[in-house]
């Protein structure tokens, strides 16, 4: 299995909902509607993650669908 990090630069995120609509097990959004990963470490301009299940293909996806392309993904 692959481990992965999510990083989302905060600052960039326009709130679209296009990463937390198509794929909440690994996105989610804060009470201003701005992106930050499920479970990950999270400040005003940075959320990250580690995972280590198999839909690492289905996260790139979403991040190169992200409009901001605020979205990278990185195996650990």
């Amino acid at each position: 299995m692959v481990k992965y990090k999510i990083t989302i630069n905060r600052e960039e995120c326009i709130a679209c909902g296009l990463c937390y609509s198509e794929d909440p097990k690994h996105f989610e959004s804060d009470d201003s509607d701005i992106s930050k990963v499920v479970g990950g470490e999270t400040t005003e301009d940075l959320s990250e993650g580690e995972f280590d299940d198999e839909e690492i293909e289905n996260v790139r996806e979403i991040a190169s669908e992200c409009p901001a392309e605020i979205i990278h993904v990185t195996e650990e």
